[in-house]
């Protein structure tokens, strides 16, 4: 009788160590996620502004982010055929309306390189008109830059850096701390002027629209406005992209 005894209370409790257990890995659910590898914004060591928005609108142990880095030419054919269930770090226009969150999860400031001709000029970016202008390679800023223009993308910074301090390209879109790091590495001394601010795009997170993207989507709205309004918002952006204050919303 008393082995039984022993048995039993063994038995119980295997079944209540194990229950809880059982239960909380029932309970995670994974989000699949599309990004790009941006330093300051979302790395493969799990680092960056938008990889804390989500991991704080997404919390531990309830939920896995599960994070694909690709290009972003594969990262929109993914979002747009429903193989992911986030899209970080999208511009607008780029797919269909109800993808995108409600709030921009922040503001790309946009620096320019000019050469001191266009510098001279300058009123706004409409002053790119018919201008030879480069940025690197999936910057993508001809999709929302509704001047015509002659847009290429390269993987060379410098080599673009000399155009515009050539005189061979007109401008390099870019930001002010790569256009001044460069400076010193030019073929001749520094002719580009750098222009502040000439673009401010809105960046969102978008969600494919099955059943799970909008119920996720949902879910995100409501966490930004509570990051928002309790100022976690500026203080993830200053803890990842120290380099820049965070524009406001709607700026």
């Amino acid at each position: 009788m008393r082995s039984w005894r022993y048995l039993v209370v063994i038995l119980c409790a295997c079944m209540l160590a194990g229950t809880p257990r059982h239960a909380a890995s029932e309970e995670v659910e994974e989000i699949t996620v599309v990004t790009g590898n941006w330093p300051g914004f979302s790395t493969p060591d799990g680092k960056g502004f938008y990889l804390a928005l989500m991991q704080s609108a997404f919390p531990a142990p309830k939920w896995k982010l599960s994070v694909d880095f690709v290009p972003f030419s594969r990262a929109l054919y993914m979002v747009q055929h429903h193989k992911v269930d986030v899209g970080l770090g999208f511009y607008l226009d780029e797919v269909k309306p109800e993808y995108y969150c409600d709030l921009p999860v922040e503001v790309d400031q946009v620096d320019a390189a000019l050469t001191p001709e266009l510098a001279a000029i300058w009123q706004d970016i409409n002053s790119l008109k018919k201008k030879k202008v480069k940025a690197l390679l999936e910057y993508r800023y001809d999709t929302f830059i509704k001047v015509p223009m002659y847009y290429e993308e390269g993987s060379d910074l410098l080599q673009m850096l000399n155009h515009v301090n050539s005189g061979k390209i007109d401008a390099v879109l870019d930001y002010k701390r790569s256009l001044l790091g460069l400076a010193s590495q030019l073929n001749r001394p520094q002719q580009y002027v750098i222009k502040e601010n000439v673009l401010n795009a809105e960046v969102f997170f978008v969600f494919p629209q099955t059943q799970k993207g909008k119920r996720l989507k949902a879910i995100f709205n409501r966490a930004m406005a509570r990051m928002l309004a309790s100022g976690e918002l500026d203080r993830l952006f200053q803890a990842n992209v120290g380099y820049r204050d965070r524009v406001p919303l709607g700026k």
